[in-house]
């Protein structure tokens, strides 16, 4: 039998639009135990080809990157040094945080803005993401996770939930029950195509909140609030945020290649 490969899934512009591209990378990975003492979360091996999810998630959004900016702080000169060497034709952009000023993905995503053109759209995606799904990025719109079929694994106890009218995002709010295992949940993948909008909230809710910023309750939802936002339903995603997850992602099942 063959070994599985992740299924490389390229997002496109039908209208030809370029992006700023934020992947959040700054965290120190402390779910993952072991395997981040000495290289950040972007960096660990997901298989035995050595696939890295910041690998996977450049080159899924390369077509669309006129700006590919990446969030940096835990072992911030061994990623940049990495990238700039591998991705050099991508001019990535690095926004590095001191780790010991870490708060939130919040937060970096503010710093991050700073390096982002107010005239283009923006995705914002993190980094411990292979997302198999092909993703759509025309119209304003937040992925949404869906219950995966094997071997994809995403986290089914998610933080923040979509509410949805009639196909229309309206609002975002926290999961009532975290023990309770659901989909449904926002991942943090979003497509927002008023930059100067999204950079207006995030930096307005950073001075209010001495840049303790939440990410998902205070930037997006209030983002979904002014603009018209659709959901994307998505189920082919890996996530690794734990070390149990990493397990699974290693130890996925060939046999689903059918699935693919």
């Amino acid at each position: 039998m063959t070994e599985y490969m992740f299924n490389q899934s390229p997002s496109f512009s039908v209208k030809g639009e370029k992006f700023n591209v934020i992947i959040l990378a700054s965290g120190l990975g402390s779910r993952l135990g072991p395997e981040t003492s000495q290289i950040p979360k972007p960096l660990v091996s997901l298989d035995k080809e050595g696939t890295k999810s910041i690998n996977y998630l450049m080159e899924k959004f390369q077509y669309l990157a006129e700006r590919m900016i990446i969030t940096t702080a835990y072992c911030a000169d061994l990623l940049e040094y990495y990238l700039r060497g591998k991705y050099e034709i991508l001019n990535p952009i690095f926004s590095r945080e001191n780790v010991s000023e870490l708060k939130s993905p919040g937060r970096s995503l503010v710093f991050g803005l700073d390096h982002a053109l107010s005239n283009l759209p923006t995705i914002v995606i993190f980094c411990d993401y292979i997302i198999e799904d092909y993703i759509p990025v025309d119209n304003d719109a937040l992925c949404v996770s869906q219950a995966p079929q094997p071997p994809y694994i995403v986290d089914p106890y998610p933080k923040s939930i979509p509410v949805i009218e009639e196909g229309i995002i309206i609002d975002l709010i926290p999961n009532a029950n975290l023990q309770e295992k659901r989909y449904g949940g926002f991942p943090g993948i979003g497509i927002f195509h008023n930059t100067l909008l999204l950079k207006s909230i995030a930096y307005s809710k950073a001075q209010e909140k001495n840049l303790d910023v939440a990410y998902d309750f205070d930037i997006v939802k209030e983002y979904v609030k002014n603009v018209k936002t659709t959901p994307i339903y998505i189920s082919k995603m890996y996530e690794f945020g734990t070390i149990e997850m990493l397990k699974q992602v290693r130890e996925k099942d060939n046999s689903n290649d059918a699935n693919n």
